[in-house]
């Protein structure tokens, strides 16, 4: 009986079931027709319990249940503005004018600095652009920039050249032989006992002076009491040679003109007056003077260069050029009127005096 009761259930139920898919789906939109039932009951359709977009058509609710709810659009993100990048620090213009490679005539004078190599090409540039600019003051103006660039540096370079020679008496040719005016009278002062010996040489060999002139020449009448006292003095005599055949009073006796004057002068290249020779035999002239000179410094060249001519002649020194004699200088820097001062180390370097030492020199104790 059982069994037949299960196998009964297990018929009906498939029947069961399509019944109830077969029934009709109530009207949502009338509620009054979803609630009357004709038995007074309200009668409740699948599905009524649902939202709109959870209804049969799409499938039992159940189907529903683990849905995952639509996620919301992501609103496009735009895009953030692009930054302007910063401008770019520009580099000021570099100046060709301040490089040696890159100088040009154009930049005008530049301060070389230390830098020869580029002095010496602006020189040359600014030099060229002068001399070839025609009526061009611009290219004048920047020539003398130059000059006055180099005055700078030769003044500077002068007034240490004067400090180290007074500093380094070495480098000082005039502390052993003078050529001012006083250093000359002086050091002919204490050279006059040798002097003696050169003009009684002189005299003895039958040397003269001689005196080229004009009549009208203004220096050649100036230098005649010049001329006489050194003939005085040193016992040398002086011959007039005059030029345009009119011989000066004072030398009356003993003047040479006309062919006589005109033949050695032409050799001698007197091409100025008053000139003044040295002669000694055998037929060697030394010109002492051109132009005018005062009487020192004539003699102090006549005790000089005849010096020096007769050591050239002891030695057998032979540099003689054309109309000039062969001399010898050397040896002649030991005639001074100097004297010998203190040893000095010369390996040790210069110091200042210590001030023990200065009170000592200065007598303090």
């Amino acid at each position: 009986m059982r069994t037949y009761l299960l196998s009964l259930l297990l018929l009906c139920a498939p029947v069961f079931a399509g019944a109830q898919s077969a029934a009709p789906v109530a009207d949502t939109s009338n509620p009054t027709a979803a609630s009357d039932s004709g038995d007074g009951t309200e009668k409740v359709a699948p599905g009524d319990d649902l939202k709109p977009s959870q209804k049969t058509e799409r499938g039992w609710f159940f189907f529903e249940k683990n849905k995952k709810p639509p996620e919301d659009a992501e609103t496009p993100k735009q895009p953030l503005p692009a930054q302007t990048p910063p401008p770019e620090q520009k580099k000021p213009p570099e100046d060709k004018c301040k490089k040696a490679d890159s100088w040009s005539a154009d930049c005008g004078f530049v301060d070389p600095g230390t830098d020869f190599e580029f002095q010496a090409k602006q020189r040359d540039a600014l030099l060229l652009n002068m001399t070839m600019s025609k009526n061009d003051p611009k290219a004048v103006e920047q020539f003398q920039y130059y000059i006055r660039w180099v005055l700078g540096r030769a003044t500077e370079v002068a007034n240490l050249w004067a400090y180290n020679a007074v500093q380094n008496p070495e480098l000082d040719p005039a502390a052993t032989q003078p050529i001012s005016q006083f250093g000359i009278r002086m050091m002919t002062d204490v050279q006059k006992g040798k002097e003696d010996e050169i003009w009684k040489v002189i005299k003895d060999e039958g040397g003269f002076l001689v005196f080229f002139t004009k009549s009208d020449c203004d220096f050649c009448h100036a230098m005649v009491p010049s001329m006489l006292r050194i003939s005085q003095t040193t016992g040398i005599p002086v011959r007039n040679a005059a030029i345009d055949d009119k011989c000066i009073p004072a030398f009356a006796d003993g003047c040479l003109s006309g062919d006589a004057v005109q033949a050695p002068a032409q050799a001698l290249q007197v091409t100025t007056v008053p000139s003044v020779f040295l002669y000694a035999k055998p037929d060697t002239w030394i010109r002492v003077s051109t132009g005018i000179s005062d009487e020192i410094t004539i003699r102090s060249r006549m005790f000089s260069f005849f010096t020096a001519y007769r050591n050239a002649m002891l030695k057998g020194v032979n540099n003689a050029q054309k109309g000039r004699p062969s001399v010898d200088f050397s040896g002649q820097d030991e005639i001074t009127g100097n004297a010998a001062g203190v040893t000095v180390d010369k390996s040790q370097e210069p110091r200042q005096p210590t001030e023990a030492e200065v009170s000592q020199l200065l007598g303090k104790h």
